[in-house]
């Protein structure tokens, strides 16, 4: 089944010969369960005229309603089923409108992502299987990190839609020593980029069909920095899926308050306070902002940034954050060798709690 791309349009078409209009059911639902028994949506059109009979419906709005990429589950030592939340079932009845009433064409099934599409891919991309860009990632390797607690500290992990019997073989980069495992049930698997007895090493990961065909392959390397504060960065990529990146290089912190001012009418016009002063603040808050460094990169690294500067969704070591570099030069290793990002993010919250 292919996958929709929800923050781009998906365009579903009816034009059959003859047809005086047209409608589509859409079905969504969350969950390994059976399809919802009415249409979540009903949406239907009139053909424009007897020679111009094709009716297009975008079904992308409708289907971002059902995704929430609320929660990262931060997988590091387990294969498992993909958060039901992340991703929506979609299934698309169409029917042709003809003088005897509606006639139902076909019922197709898709799965949908809060992903995305470039231009240049045209109508309806369909970003494959494997929700990470196949190249070589960069992550952070303490020695003294306990994985179990220290989670951002992991290397991250790849969503995929499971290939029929297919598998997964880790070979560490150091010692060629090579390592298969299963996936386990469900559509879509999270699985661990790094093995965790192998983060000192580093190590390629590939996805095997059922007869063994490697049908996507991954190099995960490790950075140990023992001079500045690694920033993690978690974000939902164009695929819809998390995608975890590593800032190596120094960081700055500050703090932006605002507030709000007015003319204070002192307690006595004739013997006031000298101390109660004459304009008051109101409305102070604040809102923190980080500056990251990449630290030295491939040039590869630009579609990352891309990516990451078009999501909707970034935490930044757990916090949600808004980034505030919104144009970068995407720089080629043949005008400059050493190509280093410098990127600011907002916290996409007050520093004083004003929930209510």
């Amino acid at each position: 089944m292919a996958n929709i791309q929800a923050r781009s349009p998906y365009i579903i078409e009816v034009d059959e010969v003859g047809q005086t209009g047209s409608k589509i059911e859409i079905f969504l639902w969350n969950g390994s369960g059976a399809a919802p028994a009415s249409p979540t949506y009903t949406l239907s059109k009139l053909a424009p005229s007897l020679t111009n009979t094709a009716n297009y419906y975008n079904i992308a709005p409708y289907v971002r309603e059902y995704i929430d990429n609320t929660v990262n589950p931060n997988v590091y030592n387990t294969v498992g089923q993909t958060d039901y939340d992340s991703y929506t079932n979609v299934r698309i009845k169409r029917y042709e409108l003809t003088l005897s009433g509606y006639n139902l064409l076909d019922t197709v099934d898709y799965y949908g992502w809060n992903g995305f599409g470039y231009y240049e891919q045209g109508t309806n991309p369909n970003n494959d299987k494997y929700f990470l860009d196949q190249k070589t990632y960069y992550y952070w390797y303490d020695p003294s990190a306990v994985l179990s607690t220290d989670i951002y500290k992991r290397a991250g992990f790849l969503t995929l839609q499971v290939p029929i019997g297919g598998s997964i073989r880790y070979t560490n980069l150091v010692t060629g020593a090579i390592i298969n495992a299963g996936f386990g049930t469900g559509t879509f698997q999270d699985i661990y980029r790094v093995r965790p007895t192998w983060y000192a090493d580093g190590n390629k990961l590939e996805v095997l069909s059922s007869v063994s065909a490697v049908l996507a392959t991954y190099y995960f390397r490790p950075v140990n920095e023992c001079r500045y504060d690694v920033i993690t960065v978690d974000f939902i990529n164009k695929y819809g899926a998390w995608q975890r990146e590593f800032m190596f290089k120094a960081s700055y912190d500050s703090l932006d308050v605002k507030t709000n001012t007015y003319q204070l009418m002192q307690s006595s016009l004739m013997n006031y306070s000298t101390a109660e002063g004459n304009f008051k603040e109101f409305n102070v808050n604040g809102r923190q902002t980080i500056k990251v460094n990449t630290g030295s990169v491939n040039e590869d690294f630009k579609e990352n940034l891309t990516q990451m500067s078009l999501s909707e969704r970034i935490l930044l070591n757990g916090y949600p954050v808004t980034m505030k570099t919104r144009s970068f030069d995407r720089v080629k290793v043949i005008n400059k060798k050493d190509i280093n990002y410098t990127i600011e993010f907002e916290m996409a919250y007050e520093t004083i709690n004003n929930i209510i």
